[in-house]
């Protein structure tokens, strides 16, 4: 197995455009395992969310305005209480998401609650700048990417490569020693010391 992880690991030296990919690969495998985490210490698939309505934001009490990053956490729906911050599917499309407070007592479906709201995430901006990015990227109607953000994909991929294909005389051959210096052998030949008997 050494033998193979070190046949790699020179690979890897010799090739800038796979050792790129490879870190590219170990940020999103990280990123991956991060979420995951955070999904299985709150317990619920979505623990991170970012408010895209402001039906939590009257004139009169502002709780969570638009773009907010709040973080939501998994909890039998009966423990629920009133004035309990939740998260839960809409019954018509399962596929939205709707925060809301609970005003009046009464059944709710297990299926349907995503989770509890805990707090803000106090980064400013953060949220309605992913906002803007999601409104660019996808069609919020029907949930497909938009033909812009199949271009953008498109030409990041594309620039990349481009730097990846470029770059390649950046490198270098083997630095030669400062103090030696070439001189022809002509010029040598006539300075060699004579040997004496």
């Amino acid at each position: 197995m050494s033998v193979y992880l070190r046949k790699f690991r020179a690979f890897l030296r010799k090739n800038q455009t796979a050792r790129g990919l490879f870190l590219v690969a170990l940020v999103i495998l990280g990123a991956i395992a991060v979420w995951g985490g955070i999904r299985l210490a709150l317990n619920t698939e979505y623990p991170i969310l970012v408010v895209s309505s402001g039906s939590m934001c009257s004139p009169s009490n502002c709780v969570l305005p638009v773009g907010s990053l709040i973080v939501i956490r998994g909890q039998d729906p009966s423990t629920i209480h009133l004035r309990d911050i939740i998260v839960f599917r809409e019954l018509l499309r399962p596929d939205f998401l709707i925060v809301h407070r609970v005003i009046e007592e009464g059944p709710n479906p297990a299926s349907n609650v995503i989770g509890v709201y805990q707090y803000t995430i106090p980064i400013p901006y953060l949220g309605s700048a992913i906002l803007q990015i999601r409104d660019f990227m996808y069609n919020s109607d029907s949930g497909q990417l938009n033909p812009q953000g199949i271009l953008v994909i498109a030409a990041l991929v594309v620039a990349l490569f481009a730097f990846e294909v470029m770059e390649p005389g950046k490198k270098s051959s083997s630095p030669k020693a400062p103090d030696a210096v070439e001189t022809p052998d002509s010029e040598t030949e006539g300075t060699r010391p004579s040997r004496q008997d």
